[in-house]
């Protein structure tokens, strides 16, 4: 071993061993109370060194078989410059995740290496194949001269086309289908025992490599969720968006195109509005407050009737008469449930209601009703200027 292939290998180890002191102190640094087993990054990083140390081998051989020769030193000084380049890089991204959270992380560091990994197995295969390239060329060599001082012609070397497609294919010869011919028959047609195409043996390995990869990142690490986890976080996000979505919609009631609420929850909620803002003025059944508020549960109505009237008295209020505006303090789908919760008391007579006041109501297309014998006494109620306890929903009717 030369004195070339010494320095490469102390350079190796000079950026292997404080890439791994570093790792280490920030493992213990962070897991200080718990022991999780080895790091795989040391495994990583051990992986990618020892696949340093056979490229640079493999480099020392094919320098001896190569010689001087310019054209296989040149591809082996590059093939070695890449390989401690690329570990020097891994070195620097170990140390960096060891300084602090403003670095690369355990995780992100961990996928370089496994980036990194694959990089030098596939230069460890490009190595390999350049060494038998290098044996084959050095064999065919000797026998091309031993043909040429018998007088044998010469062959024409294969074009880079042809070449190509006999490493994608491994496809025999014409001339030696002979070796591979199996001895069976069928009208006529005879079949060669062809090997697997090398395009399609890698894809293969590709789906090995990517399980081992889906197995440790799912089941072992847990780095990606399980597709169940990822199914119930999606169906999650989805019920988040739907319900930011009926929010949106409910924000564009307005009292053109308000309509009506009979479920109980929004009811529950209407109610809730009502106790919490309403009762100091209306009662806490709505039948009223005398000076205050009008009974809300009777037919007549001050400023009319039905959800589009009720809303919009609720909306804007009644400033001249005490009543605030609730537009400012309840988003437009408040309003509609204490709108729609007010008209489920119609009808409902609660003790101590106050006297009808306003305009007996009917909503347009419903049926003519009996006359009412109680005649709607004008509004001759005084109203005091709006007040501390005035903040309720005065005169909403």
């Amino acid at each position: 071993m030369n004195k070339r292939n010494l320095l490469s290998i102390a350079t190796l180890a000079l950026l292997g061993v404080p890439a791994v002191a570093q790792d280490a102190a920030a493992a213990a640094t962070v897991a200080t109370g718990s022991s999780t087993g080895i790091n795989p990054n040391y495994l990583l990083l051990g992986a990618a060194i020892l696949q340093v140390v056979i490229i640079i081998s493999l480099n020392s051989v094919m320098r001896l078989l190569g010689g001087s020769g310019k054209v296989w030193t040149a591809r082996m000084q590059r093939t070695s410059t890449a390989a401690l380049v690329l570990l020097l890089f891994t070195g620097a991204q170990d140390a960096q995740a060891a300084t602090g959270p403003t670095q690369w992380t355990s995780n992100q560091l961990f996928y370089v290496l496994i980036v990194v990994n694959v990089f030098l197995f596939i230069l460890l295969l490009a190595q390999v194949n350049l060494l038998r390239n290098m044996t084959r060329t050095l064999v065919g060599k000797a026998e091309e001269e031993h043909a040429t001082s018998a007088g044998a012609a010469r062959v024409k070397r294969p074009t880079f086309e042809s070449k190509l497609l006999q490493v994608l294919t491994r496809r025999v010869s014409m001339e030696r289908e002979q070796d591979v011919l199996m001895h069976h028959e069928y009208d006529g047609i005879r079949e060669l025992d062809n090997v697997l195409p090398p395009w399609w043996l890698w894809l293969f390995y590709g789906t090995i490599i990517w399980s081992v990869v889906y197995l440790v990142n799912v089941h072992v690490t847990g780095v990606w969720p399980h597709q169940a986890d990822e199914y119930a976080q999606e169906m999650e996000q989805a019920k988040a968006d739907v319900a930011a979505y009926v929010a949106r919609l409910g924000e564009s009631v307005d009292e053109n195109n308000v309509k009506l609420l009979t479920d109980a929850g929004a009811i529950g909620t209407g109610k809730g509005l009502y106790e919490a803002n309403c009762v100091a003025c209306h009662g806490s059944a709505a039948e009223g407050k005398t000076g205050l508020g009008p009974n809300l549960t009777d037919a007549y109505w001050i400023h009319g009737g039905g959800i589009k009237n009720v809303f919009s008295t609720i909306k804007y209020g009644v400033p001249a008469k005490g009543m605030i505006s609730w537009k400012t303090q309840m988003k437009a789908s408040e309003l509609q449930a204490v709108a729609s919760y007010v008209l489920s008391l119609q009808g409902s007579e609660p003790a101590n209601a106050q006297p009808p006041q306003g305009d007996l109501w009917k909503e347009e297309g419903a049926p003519a009703a009996a006359a009412d014998s109680t005649a709607a006494p004008a509004d001759s109620s005084a109203t005091p200027a709006d007040t501390a306890s005035a903040s309720g929903m005065a005169q909403a009717k």
